[in-house]
């Protein structure tokens, strides 16, 4: 079958079967809205071709040359397109599914609102990529580069980046749950609004880095650095800040209810009006930490160093600070008798309703 005998077919609406156009030259070749199953375009050259509304099942591109293609709206499954030349392709709301991306160029490819499950991205190259509320599920991005890229509310669920190289990239709003950046450097990202529910950054280094709005709800940040970061608003509900340093981090109204920060250092960290609620602090540093209005109502902080840290009206309702060291304990707030007794109340109705 010839380029021109393929065309014709596909504008006839037949559905191109087993046909082998391995090294066809299709260089700019409308192929929109053409069923492809089990069609080999091995080493073919597809340069500024369009797949535009296209279907492809068990299709095999491998090695294809496809520089500035069109593939927007495509769908494939089951495909190959390992070592593919993907330069400058558009991928507006494709969906791809168990198909193979391995050591494939998309550098400077445009995926908006593309959907990709349970496929490979192994050494892939996406510089300068545009992943605007891409969504990659299951999906196996060990090695890929994504130096210079744009993630936007890009979604990477359940993802290993422990690989990935993020050099430059501005990840805004994206979420990585499940995700595992254990021992990485992101040292100076903007990370604004991403969310890294129930994620592992043990060991991470987030020195400097922009974490305004983040959430880390669930989150392993064992040992990891946030020293100097910027994380106003940020959620930490539950997570694990054990043995973590974040000095002279900007964390004001951060929230750290229910999280575990024994041994953790906070030493001069901005953290005005931020909310402590029976986090375990066991411990932990705060010397010469800013907070003012800050709540450790029930919170643990037994052993914990609060040696010049400014504690205006910060509340200590109902805390265990046994073996706590303050120095300006005069200018905080003590157990709320009145909500003690509420407290106290509302436990035993709990009790006798249980």
């Amino acid at each position: 079958m010839d380029r021109a005998e393929l065309i014709a077919a596909i504008q006839g609406g037949e559905t191109i079967a087993g046909a082998c156009l391995d090294g066809e030259d299709l260089s700019g070749a409308d192929l929109s809205g053409g069923l492809f199953e089990q069609v080999s375009f091995k080493g073919a050259r597809l340069a500024g071709a369009s797949f535009k509304e296209s279907i492809l099942t068990a299709c095999d591109l491998s090695g294809a040359e496809l520089t500035g293609a069109d593939l927007h709206h495509v769908a494939m499954h089951r495909c190959v397109l390992a070592r593919a030349t993907l330069v400058r392709t558009r991928w507006a709301a494709a969906q791809v599914a168990a198909s193979d991306l391995s050591s494939a160029d998309l550098s400077e490819a445009d995926l908006i609102i593309a959907a990709f499950a349970q496929s490979s991205f192994h050494g892939a190259r996406l510089a300068r990529a545009s992943l605007d509320r891409t969504v990659l599920v299951d999906a196996d991005v060990a090695h890929v580069d994504l130096s210079g890229a744009r993630l936007e509310f890009t979604h990477l669920v359940r993802a290993d980046m422990t690989t990935v190289a993020l050099a430059g990239a501005r990840c805004r709003s994206a979420v990585f749950i499940g995700g595992r950046f254990a021992g990485m450097d992101l040292a100076g990202l903007d990370l604004t609004l991403c969310q890294f529910t129930e994620a592992d950054l043990t060991g991470a280094n987030l020195t400097g880095a922009i974490l305004a709005q983040c959430g880390f709800k669930g989150a392993k940040l064992t040992g990891a650095r946030l020293d100097d970061a910027r994380a106003e608003n940020a959620i930490f509900v539950e997570a694990d800040l054990r043995g973590a340093s974040l000095r002279g981090a900007s964390l004001k109204q951060a929230i750290f209810v229910d999280a575990e920060l024994g041994g953790a250092d906070l030493s001069r960290a901005g953290l005005e009006q931020s909310i402590w609620h029976r986090a375990r602090c066991e411990r932990a540093r705060f010397p010469g930490a800013e907070l003012t209005y800050a709540d450790f109502s029930h919170a643990d902080v037994r052993g914990a160093d609060f040696t010049g840290a400014t504690l205006f009206r910060a509340r200590f309702h109902r805390t265990r600070d046994e073996g706590a060291v303050f120095t300006g304990r005069a200018l905080a707030l003590g157990d709320d008798e009145p909500l003690a007794e509420a407290e106290t109340w509302q436990d035993e109705r709990r009790g006798k309703a249980g």
